[in-house]
């Protein structure tokens, strides 16, 4: 419980850091906005390839295992 107080502390605390550097620099409430949510898009060809790609090794690492086990199970 403490862990997840502590990472929620520092993730606010971030968020209102950021959030007061771009007020200084002269950033209006919307620009603020869609700054900070715009990494929370995933829009762009390459992230989407990255993700589609871990999708699939842990797609092939649980066939492996799955045909390990049966094979296991066989000779036995």
């Amino acid at each position: 419980m403490k862990t997840i107080v502590v990472m929620f502390l520092l993730s606010l605390s971030m968020i209102i850091l950021v959030t007061l550097l771009d007020f200084a620099m002269g950033f209006g409430r919307t620009e603020i906005i869609s700054k900070q949510i715009k990494p929370f898009r995933v829009s762009e060809k390459t992230d989407i390839t990255i993700m589609v790609l871990f999708a699939l090794y842990f797609v092939i690492k649980v066939i492996v295992g799955f045909v390990k086990q049966i094979q296991q199970n066989n000779g036995q």
